[in-house]
């Protein structure tokens, strides 16, 4: 075991304890289990990432960290590429994997129920990188949050 876990206990982080992220991309919610110095892992960061109702991320990618998803509810549908060209769907009880510099976007594209994954990555501190100058080429919102508060 790392002598980085210098109290070598197990955490618990229960779901009303989680703390809303200071980085976040547009359309995602992402709730902070684990992640920094001090919450446990040394190497990991874990969290719960939220897509409201028609809601879609901008195009941004998560520069050298890999990330797993976990589809907890709601559909993910995802485009991915330079241009956002790849897509696919996920569903509960899929898994995704996001390597490193990868672009993408997040899209939820019911109206009615949100998107909930579990997600851990590579890295204690969450990175994103937001490319605004790519949203051209992803999906647009169903319902435009942003632009509503």
């Amino acid at each position: 075991m790392s002598e980085n876990h210098a109290n070598k206990q197990v955490r618990i982080v229960r779901s009303n304890e989680l703390n809303p992220a200071k980085l976040q991309t547009p359309g995602l919610l992402r709730e902070v289990a684990f992640e920094g110095e001090d919450s446990g892992p040394v190497r990991l960061s874990a969290f719960r990432s939220t897509v409201r109702p028609g809601a879609a991320t901008g195009a941004h990618h998560h520069e050298d960290q890999e990330t797993v998803l976990y589809v907890v509810s709601g559909t993910a549908h995802y485009r991915w590429g330079e241009r956002l060209e790849n897509v696919a769907e996920a569903e509960p009880g899929d898994f995704v994997f996001i390597p490193p510099y990868v672009v993408h976007q997040e899209i939820n594209r019911s109206t009615d129920c949100e998107t909930v994954w579990a997600v851990v990555r590579s890295g204690m501190n969450g990175k994103v990188t937001n490319l605004p100058h790519l949203d051209k080429y992803g999906e647009q919102p169903k319902i435009d949050y942003i632009a509503a508060e």
